[in-house]
């Protein structure tokens, strides 16, 4: 059963988020002002990194998992300062493992652009 998988596909996707969170930090110093992880499995799980910017913005990668009926999961994902810079479709699966793994690439493959852009703008 898929969602057998689930647990070590959290430990996994938090753990990417940390450690690509660290190292954009470290390399946009003294441009950024902090940086945490977002750790939440109460109820919706969101995971994830956010920036705060030179200007005092937020900078927020999130993937978000939501249970549904039947074995069946909510998962979505975006970037946002503002507004919206990218948005992952929300997709139902019942293997919400499989989605999480392939929606935290798709955030932080362009993560440094972003940042890039939103801080030199």
């Amino acid at each position: 059963m898929p969602e057998n998988n689930l647990l070590p596909a959290l430990m996994s996707a938090a753990a990417r988020f940390n450690e690509a969170g660290r190292e954009l930090y470290l390399d946009f110093l003294p441009d950024l002002r902090r940086w945490e992880t977002i750790t939440d499995l109460v109820g919706a799980v969101r995971l994830g990194m956010w920036f705060r910017l030179p200007d005092g913005r937020e900078m927020v990668f999130e993937v978000t998992l939501r249970p549904g009926e039947d074995h069946r999961w909510t998962a979505g994902a975006a970037i946002t300062l503002d507004d919206d810079l990218l948005r992952l479709p929300d997709v139902e699966t019942t293997d919400p493992a499989a989605v999480l793994d392939r929606y935290v690439d798709q955030l932080l493959q362009p993560a440094r652009w972003h940042l890039s852009q939103a801080i030199t703008g």
